[in-house]
């Protein structure tokens, strides 16, 4: 089991250009694990960090631990208020010290799903939309309609990273699997973004959405 010692290790191993979300089903929880795939495919590599976020909470507090059973965390995101109408979640260092902001834009939600990634300053580093326009009504029809449509939220769940105007990485889900599974892959243009960020996002993605 990882202790506090090996997190230099685990931030290194965190700078893999593939990384994989696995949901974990638990009853009163959304819980994760982030690994690096094995090569050439979407099989769960070895966990580096394990994730929870309670239900029923008022104001999110999603941490990153070294452990599933620990409760000290390497970083964690948390809502900026307690009622976060903006949808602007802070990712903040284990000392509490903000590392950046995930955004999400309600305007251009409405259709397609769009993120912004900000870092501490405000700068927008990355920003995520659904891929397609047609899942994404479909799963809005979904949301709308009655109990048999929920079957569309098995729909691929999946996003294009943009930086500059150019596309820079992917978030797809993998078919075929009774729980979320997620990778991410990030091309070279997102080299100097901090990791924590991209995790943070990518586990966002998932927990803030209410998937």
């Amino acid at each position: 089991m990882s202790s506090a010692s090996d997190a230099p290790a685990v931030l290194s191993e965190l700078e893999s250009d593939r990384l994989l979300i696995q949901q974990v089903f638990k009853p009163i929880a959304n819980e994760y694990r982030i690994s690096v795939p094995l090569p050439g495919g979407s099989e769960e590599g070895q966990p580096l960090l394990y994730v929870k976020q309670k239900r029923m909470k008022i104001k999110e507090d999603i941490r990153f631990r070294l452990s599933p059973d620990e409760d000290e965390h390497l970083f964690m995101i948390k809502s900026k208020s307690v009622f976060e109408f903006r949808g602007r979640h802070e990712v903040l260092d284990a000392d509490g010290t903000l590392i950046g902001l995930l955004e999400k834009d309600f305007r251009r939600s409405l259709l397609r799903s769009h993120w912004r990634v900000r870092d501490a300053t405000g700068e927008e580093l990355l920003e995520a939309h659904e891929a397609s326009w047609l899942v994404a009504l479909l799963r809005r029809f979904a949301d709308l309609g009655p109990d048999l449509f929920s079957l569309l939220n098995w729909l691929p769940f999946n996003f294009v990273l943009r930086r500059g105007g150019h596309e820079v990485g992917t978030y797809k889900r993998v078919l075929g699997k009774f729980r979320d599974r997620y990778v991410i892959e990030l091309g070279s243009e997102l080299a100097d973004v901090d990791r924590r960020l991209v995790v943070a996002f990518a586990i966002g993605l998932d927990a803030l959405q209410d998937r």
